[in-house]
């Protein structure tokens, strides 16, 4: 399920409007808002679990909430469109403050379901009254009154399960392992992969999550990945791997090297997702072999089809560039000298020329590398 997300004067962004669909490369040079870009949705998210203000704090809180260019008074906008479903919020941020309630405004098809004005904490949806305030937003308020039959489950569930993942936390995993719990979505820093993955090995309904990981693990490490299993010590988790060509004990989690671990943690995070679901993926590439990349691309598109996810994967890698030869509409390029900040490739640059180049090595150091000039 494609989805459509629009930002107006937030932090480094002044204007975007971008619908991906399926896996998407999102590139450019540095501070140029890739990062910002997944955070926005993770913002969104978090404003409708926790409000806004908690959210913010999540990403660092209000200072600099507003773009650094935008002229006093310029109003900041974050909309999210998905299943037929339009989400806006209007935040007035100060620099050590918000506004509250904040402007609010839920659509379908474009005929609006209820709207939270600005200063007004009552607003109407139907037939009902409702109240919003800090910690509840609007949407939140409806969704639980309507539970479990809501009108907004197929726009709510992609939102709430999205995911950014960018700081995998794999020296306290090697070290400390996994705590043994009933999770079955990996958290954004992996420190509950082992317990998820044995999980998802003994249920019925999950074994498939666990069986296309080792598949896709198999494929990409094919000279020494054979398989996995569990050991726990009290309360923790651990994984072992078996070698293909050490009949001997298997390899204790420790000695894994990081680049397998990371790769085994992407295929967890995509297999967290729901039907339908968004996540987001931060400089994918680090520790990975290229070899290994191009299998983990592959699988990505496998399960982003038969799950109909979107997959954003934010990168300065030239070796992803090329694996989108075929694709350049998969490819965004953002960058804040055009006027555009964020476009597809193929809109940028036409698509039989660019089947002349190989996008990572020549195009990214001559077309996506700048900035300032």
């Amino acid at each position: 399920m494609g989805f459509r997300f629009k930002i107006n004067n937030f932090r480094v962004l002044q204007a975007v409007d971008f619908s991906p669909d399926g896996v998407c490369l999102i590139v450019g040079p540095n501070g140029c808002g890739k990062t910002t870009l997944l955070s926005a949705i993770e913002l969104m998210r978090n404003t409708f679990e926790r409000g806004f203000g908690t959210a913010l704090n999540f990403l660092g809180g209000a200072s600099g909430f507003p773009n650094f260019f935008s002229q006093p008074g310029t109003p900041t906008t974050l909309v999210i469109e998905t299943a037929g479903f339009r989400w806006e919020l209007n935040p007035t941020v100060y620099q050590n403050s918000i506004v509250h309630p904040i402007p609010e405004k839920m659509s379908q098809e474009n005929v609006l379901l209820f709207a939270v004005t600005p200063g007004e904490t009552q607003f109407q949806y139907t037939t009902e009254v409702l109240t919003t305030n800090e910690r509840v937003t609007a949407l939140k308020r409806v969704y639980e009154n309507t539970y479990p039959n809501s009108e907004f489950e197929d726009f709510v569930k992609p939102l709430t399960y999205y995911q950014r993942y960018y700081n995998y936390q794999l020296w306290q995993l090697l070290k400390s392992g996994s705590l043994n719990s009933s999770e079955n979505e990996l958290n954004f820093g992996g420190q509950n992969a082992f317990s998820v993955l044995r999980n998802w090995h003994s249920s019925k309904r999950l074994r498939e999550r666990y069986d296309f990981v080792i598949s896709v693990l198999q494929q990409a490490f094919p000279n020494f990945f054979d398989d996995l299993d569990f050991e726990s010590a009290g309360n923790t988790v651990f994984i072992r791997m078996y070698h293909k060509k050490i009949e001997q004990a298997p390899i204790a989690a420790h000695l894994l090297s990081n680049g397998f671990l990371i790769a085994l943690l992407h295929l967890m995070a995509v297999c967290s997702v729901p039907d339908g679901g968004i996540i987001g993926i931060d400089e994918p590439e680090n520790g990975l072999h290229p070899y290994a990349i191009r299998q983990l691309i592959d699988a990505f598109r496998e399960r982003s089809k038969e799950h109909d996810l979107t997959i954003l994967l934010a990168t300065h890698s030239p070796f992803m560039l090329n694996e989108f030869m075929e694709e350049p509409n998969q490819v965004y390029v953002m960058d804040q000298n055009e006027s555009k900040p964020i476009i597809p490739l193929d809109e940028l640059k036409e698509p039989e020329w660019l089947k002349c180049f190989a996008l990572g090595d020549y195009l990214y150091g001559a077309e996506f590398a700048r900035q300032g000039d």
